[in-house]
């Protein structure tokens, strides 16, 4: 009784397997290994001669078709253009689409010295050529991703730009969205931001800006304070005593002096707050 149940249940387990197997080649075969997102680069039409490198946005009549991105719309931003022997997974690769576009991952992209230098970490957008990228402002709404390697315009210079700029390739991790420089931007007035962004040589967080505003307010009121009681008691002394006039100048000038030195130590303190 126990072995027919035994060849019961192995035949069971066979005819299952058999079921299970037929089942896969029936719906392709056996499932490959998963494929994560950020190998998968799409195929695109392209209405402009573009290279790998080149920031691109879909075509606003045309969804299978791209184009350079265009410099005075970010948010448009879609993707880069990458050599296609450097895309994994490719999706729909029917005749006649002439470009691959990666919309996640690390590749390289055609950047410009126009917003400044660009480091590890620095946000990268559009700049003021089109499908060409940059270094991200707080005006600009979205971004390409975020740059993995510095360009500073000294190395691996590709060509100079109209303004002067140099263009070369970084290598840039894919997450188009949006651009979170903006954020900062709303709680700092925006010639307060340009003014500390051109003393640091980068972008700043509103914490160190008002810090180094009040440094700088505090230090300019002590040595205003400091002028304005110098030079009121001086003035009082040579109407009393103009006999003595030319030691109170010269007590005046020591004033003045220690007023400079004083403002001249605050500045410096703004700049290491921003620098640093």
């Amino acid at each position: 009784m126990i072995r027919r149940n035994a060849e019961a249940i192995k035949t069971f387990l066979l005819g299952s397997s058999g079921l299970i197997a037929a089942g896969l080649l029936f719906m392709g075969g056996i499932p490959n290994p998963v494929v994560y997102a950020d190998t998968i680069v799409r195929a695109f039409n392209s209405k402009d001669s573009l290279q790998p490198g080149w920031v691109v946005a879909v075509d606003k009549d045309q969804a299978n078709t791209v184009e350079a991105a265009p410099a005075n719309d970010p948010s448009r931003i879609y993707g880069v253009v990458i050599d296609p022997s450097r895309a994994p997974v490719t999706l729909q690769p029917e005749q006649g689409l002439k470009v691959y576009v990666a919309t996640s991952g690390s590749y390289q992209v055609l950047v410009t010295t126009q917003n400044g230098s660009i480091n590890p970490g620095d946000y990268i957008s559009i700049s003021s050529t089109n499908g060409i990228a940059a270094k991200a402002t707080s005006e600009q709404s979205y971004v390409l991703g975020q740059a993995l390697e510095k360009f500073d315009g000294d190395n691996n210079v590709i060509s100079a730009g109209e303004e002067g700029d140099a263009i070369g390739r970084v290598t840039v991790s894919i997450v188009p969205g949006k651009n979170p420089l903006v954020k900062s931007a709303v709680a700092v007035p925006a010639p307060l931001r340009r003014a500390g962004e051109a003393i640091a040589g980068k972008n700043v967080t509103p914490l160190r800006i008002y810090a180094a505003l009040a440094v700088f307010t505090v230090t300019a009121l002590i040595a205003v304070s400091i002028l304005w009681i110098g030079v009121r008691s001086g003035m009082i002394s040579i109407g009393r005593n103009p006999l003595s006039r030319h030691s109170i100048i010269q007590g005046l000038m020591q004033v003045v002096i220690v007023a400079v030195l004083v403002f001249a130590v605050g500045i410096f303190g703004v700049y290491l707050l921003l620098r640093l």
